[in-house]
């Protein structure tokens, strides 16, 4: 614990204490090699007032070395905790913010150079800002989009019931800026312990939001890692998937679809959640299928 605070102290230096624009929230575990491209992604913007979370959970490829002997720390917090937890590692970032808007960058991704002057020219009472985003291959080719239209000052639920009306890829977190100042009021905690907690924390924040604008700007590189967690496709790895994206769903109903008094809007995010625990079924075997198509009989059932 000793070698964790003095990892801590010696990183927290100029940015202490300053009031910045934007956060920059890092997560990183064993990815020495990309890293380099994301944090220069940020230390590049156009727009200077900003700060670096970037939160090393139990690399041991080298990650602090690399990271002391290249970089000038005056826009990096650095901290090494041990973890081994997403969410944890998210929770933990988050309370260490001393800036206006929250964006999430994972390691191996990359922001465009003027992210946050797009960001900066945005109405200040938007809780949630929308940008958009490509992934990219080995060989820099695009191979998929996520790309939405564009709307200003919108009521998130709104926002929300347009996106899965149109059964839209909205839950990553990479792609909004997030008010600080709203996501601490709502008290915004990613669920420890489970897996896709992307896709357990944009939903509420989303029903949560007053306003919500998106502009058409690609503002954000994902690479198509095919380490990465998400494409994991270790069996277990994709039953505990498959279980942690139903506690989710149930945690959305109860949230979320129950609150809802417009018919319409509820029926649209039922008719979601049944189609992703639909997609989860696929992908299982035997009795884990089975059992979790009973799981979604029963759902079927009583979100009606």
């Amino acid at each position: 614990m000793a070698s964790i605070r003095a990892f801590i102290s010696v990183f927290i230096l100029n940015s202490e204490g300053k009031m910045r624009d934007f956060s920059v929230i890092i997560p990183t575990h064993n990815r020495v090699n990309y890293l380099s491209r994301s944090l220069n992604s940020v230390l590049n913007q156009t727009y200077e007032n900003f700060e670096i979370i970037l939160i090393d959970d139990c690399s041991i490829d080298g990650t602090y070395e690399f990271i002391c002997d290249n970089y000038d720390k005056s826009y990096i917090k650095y901290f090494k905790v041990n973890f081994n937890d997403i969410s944890k590692t998210r929770n933990y970032a988050l309370s260490k913010i001393v800036g206006d808007t929250i964006v999430f960058v994972d390691s191996d991704d990359w922001i465009e150079q003027d992210l946050f002057e797009k960001l900066n020219e945005q109405n200040k009472k938007n809780d949630v800002i929308r940008y958009q985003a490509i992934m990219l291959d080995d060989d820099g080719k695009v191979v998929e989009q996520f790309i939405t239209s564009s709307f200003q000052n919108k009521k998130g639920i709104n926002v929300l019931n347009e996106f899965v009306k149109n059964y839209e890829i909205y839950s990553p977190l990479w792609l909004y800026a997030y008010s600080a100042d709203f996501w601490k009021k709502q008290n915004f905690k990613f669920p420890i312990g489970k897996l896709q907690e992307d896709f357990a924390i944009t939903s509420l924040v989303l029903n949560n939001s007053n306003c919500v604008s998106s502009i058409p700007y690609i503002g954000y590189n994902y690479y198509k890692n095919p380490d990465g967690i998400m494409r994991n496709t270790n069996y277990q790895n994709q039953v505990k998937k498959a279980y942690d994206v139903l506690y989710h769903c149930d945690e959305f109903y109860k949230k979320i679809v129950l609150n809802q008094s417009d018919s319409i809007i509820k029926n649209n995010l039922i008719n979601y959640y049944i189609g992703v625990l639909e997609n989860k079924v696929k992908i299982l075997k035997g009795e884990e299928k089975a059992k979790y198509s009973k799981e979604l009989l029963l759902r079927k059932k009583t979100w009606r």
